[in-house]
């Protein structure tokens, strides 16, 4: 009787702690943006290359001095692709999905075989002469209660990144001469 008592009370545990998950969030959106000092042309053919992600990203050397990058034989557009490994960062690559001229870019992030996945998008506006850069990240964790506990967390991280990001983003690209 006693074993059953234990088998009730961790049942009705993981019942609570699904019940309680339910109140978190189950979708996300995270945008943040920047103004930079280049036409969207420019911007737009310096983020569309992927072997300048590694001078703006804050998933990068700086972040895990042990991590090393190699690229896919695509440089720039759809399939351009950055792999990386690192003590810290794992087994991961960047890899452009869709890539329209002058307006987005989009790409999909796979760390550890694809145990931590993510997609985001980067939007390029006119302003003037400078280009409004948008970055976007957004999904859905789904009914997974630790997933949802995490999310309040994933997204502080993930605006902190963006934040870094877009300032290295706006530093490097402004400081680049058109190739």
């Amino acid at each position: 009787m006693k074993l059953f008592g234990i088998f009730a009370a961790i049942l009705g545990l993981a019942a609570l702690v699904f019940l309680v998950s339910l109140l978190f969030p189950k979708t996300y959106r995270i945008e943040r943006s920047t103004v930079i000092n280049k036409p969207v042309y420019e911007t737009y053919a310096y983020m569309n290359s992927i072997r300048n992600w590694a001078d703006w990203s804050p998933w990068n050397t700086q972040l895990d001095s042990s991590m090393v990058s190699f690229y896919s034989k695509e440089k720039s557009g759809v399939g351009a692709a950055q792999y990386f490994r690192g003590g810290l960062v794992g087994i991961g690559r960047f890899k452009i999905t869709k890539s329209q001229q002058n307006e987005m870019i989009h790409y999909d992030l796979s760390i550890n075989e694809g145990t931590m996945h993510s997609e985001a998008t980067f939007y390029f506006k006119p302003v003037a002469n400078k280009t409004h850069l948008i970055w976007v990240d957004s999904g859905d964790v789904g009914y997974n209660p630790i997933f949802r506990f995490m999310l309040p967390s994933k997204i502080k991280s993930t605006e902190a990144g963006f934040e870094e990001g877009l300032f290295e983003i706006k530093r490097a690209a402004e400081k680049r001469e058109l190739e």
